[in-house]
């Protein structure tokens, strides 16, 4: 089986179609994730910046407007050419993208001063041949900076998901490389030091994150379950997922005391009920 098989099968039909129709959506729901990792990674006007797992480029395009060059690179064709459409758009023209798997691309060795990648690491069915490829495509001194998921159970939001499924079906256990790609593959920071200490890092840090996000990218309570409903994490937690299901989340979201909630916003946050803030980590890893 070709490397990635399952992943390229997936992000080139069915799994990418809810990111295509509604990218501007998932731009908007991590734009707190793309602010803290540019934050993180340190701008330079003289970087040549390599973004795996681009998907639709926004971080690509935000790492341009300070960056001397950008190469996006995705094994999604229908995501490269919204990113491409984008940047056309904006006029953009120190940012590339390419169709390719960072895990067997043939990188020219020493390219790029810095990685980058927004939730786009956690698919590799070799992760130690991923990880080694895109070290191989790093200068001498060149760093990478990265975030990921935690764990289910330290994001808020999902456990709501997984709360209300469990109502109907057992979950099964999630995270960690031993359990393959997926959402939580680097769920651990003891594993993400292993495993890039294996391809070649050192120095390795990982710090948890956790911001408060716009699901679904605004709209109200029901914009935001249906966004939910058309992507993809009723497929985390592996069962069917029916709108019953979904309403009997949505009802544990509503907007009762003591949360205090924006109004037709889609982002009702807080610490007891309500849309909670996600726990997720930005790993910066400097070689």
């Amino acid at each position: 089986m070709p490397a990635n098989e399952r992943q390229a099968e997936a992000w080139n039909g069915p799994e990418s179609a809810h990111f295509v129709a509604h990218a501007d959506r998932y731009d908007r729901q991590l734009e707190p994730f793309t602010q803290a990792l540019l934050e993180r990674a340190g701008r330079g006007t003289n970087q040549v910046v390599l973004d795996v797992g681009c998907g639709s480029g926004a971080t690509t395009l935000a790492a341009a407007a300070s960056a001397e060059r950008v190469v996006g690179v995705d094994l999604s064709e229908p995501l490269v050419e919204v990113a491409r459409r984008r940047a056309r758009v904006a006029r953009i023209t120190n940012a590339e993208f390419v169709i390719a798997d960072a895990q067997t691309h043939d990188f020219v060795a020493g390219t790029f001063d810095l990685l980058i990648s927004q939730f786009g690491l956690m698919f590799f069915d070799d992760p130690v041949r991923a990880f080694t490829n895109i070290r191989h495509a790093l200068t001498t001194d060149g760093r990478a900076a990265f975030v990921c998921w935690q764990g289910l159970h330290a994001n808020e939001w999902l456990m709501l998901i997984a709360d209300a499924v469990r109502r109907h079906a057992e979950l099964p256990e999630f995270g960690g490389q031993i359990r393959g790609p997926g959402m939580f593959a680097l769920c651990r920071p003891d594993e993400i030091t292993t495993l890039l200490g294996a391809a070649g890092f050192d120095r390795v840090e990982c710090d948890p994150y956790t911001p408060t996000i716009l699901l679904g990218g605004g709209g109200n309570l029901d914009d935001s379950v249906d966004f939910l409903l058309g992507g993809g994490m009723p497929a985390v937690c592996s069962v069917s997922w029916t709108r019953a299901t979904a309403m009997t989340y949505s009802e544990s979201c509503k907007p009762n005391s003591p949360i205090d909630t924006k109004k037709g916003s889609g982002s009702a946050f807080g610490r007891r009920r309500g849309w909670s803030p996600p726990r997720h980590s930005l790993w910066r890893v400097p070689p």
